[in-house]
């Protein structure tokens, strides 16, 4: 003991008591180092039976247990060559924290591992809480980060569900549940913020959204300033890039736009029987296509080469038009407004109320002196007269008929 200890001697292999705190310091050597590299050094070595703990330290009045400060180095470094056994373990029997971690300026836990299925850091709990808690007051509350360039494990934040639960869940009260941002989309269609993949062993969906909201809310809302707000993508021949479906008496679809075209379709198919920009089917007698308008068309078809409206059916008529108030059927063309045509019946066939068809009248007298026409028009001048074309030409040999 030195000149300036005031206390007994403290005794190694038996208990020690002192009514004061108790110091040790070491002296370093003429280079200043420690020739051991430690002041005090603990080992309880040659057991066989049992385990037993390298040092003990209680405190029993509210304050640490053991306290380790260092300068430069680890304050408390723990380390084991046990496979099922950790490095330093922290346990609270009460609801406080098994092992806290605080950093004024760095991470407040740090864990590290190399080995390729194992984790830096892990959390579990065997009741029914969470195995890992993220908590930040002006921050983000769990943040995963992958800095790998390949394989299948390039993910920021990796969620398994083993008992057909949910892999990743996001809830919030009046934000977005989950939010994907991407800079450089890998998956051929630009950049995916959120990504869905369905595993090829199912027939499940790749993502799917649910609004329980009773009042409209969207099971998945898309939105781009520039882009589509939701694409879809199929490679399947009788599948479909996307679909809706509404079980009650709404739309499988519902288009709108403010100033563009509410439902547009478009196909580049060369040959087969789905060359159609839109195809309507009603199964139960109902009408494929129906468009309305308060003061437009109600069905609009335009084409360079082919027909602008082609109504196809196997027992009842192709293309029917209704209106209460006007023109059922319009047509308007360079040659021919409406052309009929039957392999077997007629190429037309009229009925009504008042006649069953009206010509209009012409602004002149007489038969027509000028233009090219065909044999069997009609016409009918501003008399009220009626002419048949019997001989094509210019104008063509005309017979007054009434």
């Amino acid at each position: 003991m030195g000149a300036d200890d005031s206390g007994d001697d403290f005794v190694v292999g038996e208990g020690n008591e002192a009514q004061s705190g108790t110091g040790l310091f070491g002296n370093v050597d003429s280079d200043g180092k420690y020739p051991d590299g430690v002041v005090l050094a603990v080992r309880a070595s040659g057991l066989i039976q049992n385990a037993c703990d390298g040092i003990q330290s209680f405190a029993t009045t509210g304050g640490t247990g053991l306290y380790a400060e260092s300068d430069w180095g680890d304050g408390v470094f723990g380390y084991t060559k046990g496979n099922s056994n950790s490095g330093a373990v922290g346990k609270n029997d009460g609801n406080g924290f098994g092992l806290f971690g605080h950093s004024v300026g760095g991470d407040g836990v740090f864990g590290l591992s190399n080995g390729d299925d194992q984790s830096g850091a892990v959390g579990r709990n065997d009741a029914a809480g969470y195995g890992v808690f993220g908590h930040s007051e002006r921050g983000t509350g769990v943040y995963g980060e992958s800095l790998a360039v390949e394989g299948d494990r390039r993910i920021g934040v990796h969620g398994i569900a083993q008992n057909g639960g949910t892999g990743v869940n996001g809830e919030t009260q009046d934000g977005t549940g989950v939010l994907g941002t991407s800079a450089t989309g890998n998956y051929g269609f630009g950049d995916a913020g959120v990504v869905g993949v369905a595993s090829a062993e199912t027939n499940g969906a790749g993502v799917f959204g649910i609004s329980e909201s009773a009042d409209g809310g969207r099971g998945v809302y898309g939105k781009s300033p520039a882009g589509d707000g939701v694409f879809g993508y199929s490679t399947g021949d009788d599948m479909s890039g996307t679909v809706g479906r509404n079980d009650a008496a709404g739309y499988g679809v519902f288009g709108h736009s403010e100033r563009g075209t509410g439902v547009y379709g478009e196909t580049h198919a060369v040959d087969g029987l789905r060359r159609f920009g839109v195809h309507g089917v009603a199964a139960n007698g109902g009408v494929g296509v129906q468009g309305d308008s308060v003061d437009g068309s109600g069905v609009s078809g335009q084409s360079a080469y082919g027909p602008g409206v082609q109504g196809n059916s196997g027992t009842d008529v192709g293309v029917e038009g209704t209106c209460l108030n006007g023109a059922g059927v319009r047509g308007l063309g360079s040659d021919w407004g409406v052309a009929g045509t039957s392999p077997k019946g007629y190429g037309g066939s009229f009925a009504g109320g008042r006649a069953a068809i009206r010509l209009e009248p012409a602004t002149t007298q007489g038969a027509p002196k000028a233009g090219t026409h065909q044999a069997g028009e009609l016409f009918v001048d501003s008399g009220g007269a009626l002419y048949y074309c019997r001989t094509g030409g210019t104008p063509g040999t005309w017979v007054h008929l009434a």
